[in-house]
């Protein structure tokens, strides 16, 4: 039973962290560039890809897509592990990727020098193979 608490507890992480990025995104200045002049730069300067979408929209989007995606994985995670943990139990497909992925995360993480985001993935890492074992 722990195992799967561990588990839960994971997952349960990954979708409060999304909801908390949404949220940031939307209505705080936490996510924000603190150089204002950067933000004003953003805003005027367009895609290549797509010249009527400027840099700071994309930004948002990106920030707001990554939110939705990381609470959809760890519910995902959640409603595996719920309804029937044998699917995710020791070593699975669905735990190694999970565990891949958080690992990769993590590691981007680092070589960024995004030390929360860095920590928060290991702990989530650490119940994931905690669960495993």
């Amino acid at each position: 039973m722990k195992a799967k608490l561990f588990w839960e507890i994971a997952a349960s992480l990954q979708m409060l962290i999304g909801i908390v990025h949404f949220l940031g995104t939307l209505y705080s200045k936490l996510l924000y560039p603190k150089d204002r002049k950067l933000i004003e730069e953003m805003k005027t300067t367009f895609l290549t890809i797509d010249k009527k979408a400027s840099q700071w929209n994309a930004w948002l989007f990106f920030n707001l897509a990554f939110s939705i995606c990381l609470f959809m994985v760890g519910f995902l995670s959640f409603v595996l592990a719920y309804q029937d943990f044998a699917l995710v139990q020791g070593i699975s497909p669905f735990s190694i990727c999970i565990s891949v992925c958080t690992l990769i995360t993590i590691g981007f993480a680092h070589k960024l020098g995004i030390r929360k985001v860095r920590t928060a993935f290991a702990v989530i890492l650490a119940l994931y193979i905690a669960s495993m074992v």
